[in-house]
């Protein structure tokens, strides 16, 4: 029988994975990484103990709890990698990161240590093994206001053979309905939306406090150079971004580019931020293990957007991807995630945007 290790947050998702498994028969034990000081900043000022909130679940369901500490990993791991990220005026998705070093990485090994054969967690997704490929494929979770897919594109093959995702087939409604029954009060808990480790969800703010030596005020510039204002320093901006520019002008301006070297940040017009293709590196593929030649599918260049189609080719700096229709804002740091329907095929971070 398959032994289990349920990573559990003490929220709602995980709580019914761990529910799901224990009805179906599994050997299962709880596991939660303390990843910082606090499991979330904001529990120091509400007086919350999530770990024992964690353990009670367990206690309650009749299963083990283990707790791994894992704070400095995370901190070298994680938080520096997110903070170099927005020096270098890349947009960062700690997520990604997190999922591929963290939750499936050292978590993983440190469930397998203990006995396990997988690991499961409350991620809308799914996982099944293709006999003809010999491979294991990941794809979008049938509640596709849910799906978490794009966030999973960096897991391997043995990451994926070792994981289980329960809630792949639920959806969020069945799912609070089912735990409701088990009066362990975590089906009315709300959604966690921010980055885990940002009080507030105010990532400049967090920038601010670790990085405030290596920030500078800069020029805010028009495509021509005009000076329009000032900026409070370049990590504080994302290409895209309208609001908190601190400039006046007669149409909304947008950042359309952030030059380093020069501390500028480039706006302009909306229209200007669409762009044909992008250049992508450190690409994961799932449904092969390299992209040997051109391939069409969709992409999506952020989560909770529609998946649009376009071409990509195998390139020397990575892969090059030209869309069927100009996108907009495509921002480097971010990442793109390929799909082939409901399949992941695989994905890139992006480096840059491209004309053609």
């Amino acid at each position: 029988m398959k032994k289990i290790a349920v990573a559990m947050s003490g929220g709602l998702d995980s709580t019914y994975a761990a529910i799901k498994l224990k009805e179906q028969g599994f050997d299962i034990f709880g596991i939660t990484l303390q990843m910082f000081c606090h499991q979330h900043p904001a529990d120091e000022l509400d007086n919350i103990d999530p770990f024992q909130e964690v353990k009670g679940i367990c206690d309650k369901l009749g299963i083990p709890h283990v707790l791994v500490r894992a704070e400095e990993f995370f901190e070298s791991t994680i938080i520096k990698n997110f903070c170099d990220e927005y020096l270098n005026a890349l947009t960062p998705n700690p997520c990604v990161l997190c999922n591929k070093e963290i939750k499936f990485g050292l978590l993983l090994e440190e469930a397998l240590a203990r006995g396990a054969t997988h690991i499961a967690t409350g991620h809308y997704a799914s996982i099944e093994f293709d006999e003809g490929k010999k491979r294991y494929l990941l794809k979008s979770g049938r509640d596709v206001t849910k799906d978490q897919s794009y966030f999973l594109w960096r897991l391997n093959q043995y990451q994926l053979e070792h994981t289980i995702f329960p809630l792949a087939k639920d959806s969020k409604e069945v799912i609070r309905k089912k735990v409701a029954v088990y009066n362990l009060n975590v089906e009315d808990k709300l959604e966690s939306q921010e980055i885990c480790f940002v009080p507030n969800n105010d990532y400049k703010e967090f920038l601010k406090n670790r990085l405030s030596e290596k920030i500078k005020p800069g020029n805010i510039i028009d495509e021509d150079g005009n000076v329009l204002g000032e900026h409070k320093g370049f990590p504080f901006y994302t290409i895209g971004q309208r609001k908190g520019l601190g400039i006046s002008a007669p149409n909304p301006l947008h950042v359309l580019e952030i030059r380093t070297q020069t501390n500028e940040v480039v706006v302009g017009p909306k229209e200007k931020l669409y762009r044909k293709g992008l250049i992508a590196h450190e690409c994961n593929w799932i449904r092969f293990e390299e992209l040997k030649e051109t391939i069409r599918a969709k992409a999506k260049v952020r989560f909770n957007t529609i998946e649009k189609a376009c071409t990509i080719f195998p390139d020397p700096d990575g892969i090059k991807v030209i869309f069927d229709k100009p996108q907009m804002s495509i921002t480097p740091g971010q990442s793109v995630v390929f799909y082939n329907g409901e399949f992941v095929i695989g994905g890139g971070i992006i480096e840059r945007a491209i004309e053609q």
